[in-house]
């Protein structure tokens, strides 16, 4: 398992580098371009989320990684209780808007839920999909 903790924007460069880094060195299932494949998906998704966190969400923002057989799980969590996430609708582009989207279009599955001081947002990945 990994796990990080954002303060910034300025922190997602590091937290995709070093996703890609986690998910191509654990040794998974698969080839190496399928794992390839894979991170890079995980790493935009958890861009993504991570940045509806920081923009919409209270501090701090977590992102964990975790590995249970063939899946792997990424988790991102604020403070924002009053703030559920949004799917876009017929936004322009430009508007920001589709981390839940690109997510969605990217995971094998994507939900949330909360509990009574955390909003959490989670998404499922194959180890050995391909993206």
């Amino acid at each position: 398992m990994r796990f990080w903790v954002l303060a910034s924007v300025r922190q997602l460069q590091a937290l995709r580098g070093e996703l890609v880094a986690a998910l191509t060195a654990d040794g998974g299932q698969g080839a190496a371009t399928r794992e390839v494949s894979v991170a890079s998906a995980m790493a935009l998704v958890a861009s993504e989320l991570a940045t509806n966190a920081l923009e919409h969400g209270t501090p701090p923002t977590t992102v964990r990684l975790s590995v249970r057989g063939d899946t792997y799980l990424l988790h991102v969590a604020d403070r924002e209780l009053g703030t559920p996430p949004v799917v876009a609708g017929t936004r322009p582009a430009g508007d920001g808007g589709f981390g839940l989207m690109i997510a969605q279009r990217l995971a094998q599955d994507v939900g949330w839920y909360t509990t009574e001081q955390t909003k959490h947002v989670w998404a499922t990945f194959s180890r050995s999909q391909q993206a």
